[in-house]
């Protein structure tokens, strides 16, 4: 009995500080060096928003926006997944937030899968066009979703939808693109992985001209990116391994693997860098244990 008791006590605690840990916000940076990287570009940094799911931090995310103005960025970089699949996106949390961060910093903002889905949502209803069963939620929510991009637009947010965007620093330059796989490529029960081909297919050969950062929301696939010749990899997803325990790091991915190779932090392969963010939010009742939310700041440095 008493084992019992005390199984239900730890219980309890683990949800109550899973629950109050969620209400933290931390930033962690980190430095990326490449000889790749042009002097009017070094010493730039930029911040990492991923995984919001239309999560607050404070009244209308003035928290997050507070810590962000402290970082006093170049541009912010959204790794994806700023709002919940089959839940309305606009108007919504991540796009009031995104509407004031855009008044004081450029936005380049890259799909995560919840995004995906609601791009795929067109084939669906069209699927359904000529059947009974068309379903109007779904068309509900294909309309909030473009009128949530629309209203992005209007802001001037750049949205990199399997496209990119060249930024000059007088001598130097840098090219960000965001990377949309299909979502497929985040089922837990998928196999494959896109490769070189059909990455290029979707965003075309790297320019070998100046310093390229690949937004890519799923980091599962480091080794496809450094073969189509990213420079440097901000990733999403995998939200720290929900559970993260001293010197093993995330205890459980996306799909439903233990301790996953690539849970976040800094990782590095044929000179090439990936930074994966532990993300901020949930799209659902996720745990999270010694794994507060996080905010990324990144450095550029010449080597």
């Amino acid at each position: 009995m008493t084992y019992i008791w005390v199984l239900l006590s730890l219980i309890i605690i683990f949800v109550l500080w899973s629950y109050f840990e969620q209400k933290i916000l931390v930033i962690s940076k980190y430095t990326v060096h490449s000889e790749l990287i042009g002097r009017d570009i070094n010493g730039l940094s930029f911040v990492v928003v991923s995984d919001l799911h239309n999560t607050s931090f404070g009244k209308n995310n003035k928290r997050l926006i507070k810590k962000i103005l402290e970082q006093k960025p170049e541009f912010v970089i959204i790794a994806g997944d700023m709002i919940n699949k089959k839940k309305r996106c606009y108007p919504g949390k991540a796009f009031d937030f995104i509407e004031k961060i855009s008044e004081f910093y450029p936005v380049y903002y890259a799909f995560g899968n919840h995004e995906q889905y609601f791009e795929e949502l067109k084939n669906i209803i069209n699927d359904a066009e000529s059947s009974e069963n068309r379903n109007k939620n779904c068309v509900h929510l294909y309309e909030e979703w473009n009128a949530y991009k629309k209203e992005l637009k209007k802001l001037g947010v750049h949205l990199l939808d399997n496209s990119g965007i060249e930024l000059h620093y007088r001598d130097s330059k840098l090219t960000i693109t965001g990377l949309s796989v299909n979502s497929d490529f985040f089922d837990r029960k998928n196999l494959q992985k896109p490769d070189k081909d059909e990455i290029c297919s979707l965003i075309g050969s790297r320019s070998r001209e100046g310093y390229h950062i690949l937004i890519a929301h799923n980091p599962l696939y480091f080794k496809e990116y450094v073969a189509w010749g990213a420079d440097l990899v901000i990733s999403g997803h995998m939200h720290g391994g929900l559970i993260r325990l001293p010197f093993l790091g995330g205890v459980i991915s996306p799909q439903i693997k233990l301790f996953p190779k690539y849970d976040a932090g800094q990782h590095a392969e044929n000179n090439c860098c990936m930074v994966i963010s532990r993300g901020l939010g949930s799209h659902s009742f996720m745990p999270r244990f010694l794994n507060p939310p996080e905010l990324v700041q990144v450095v550029l440095l010449n080597k």
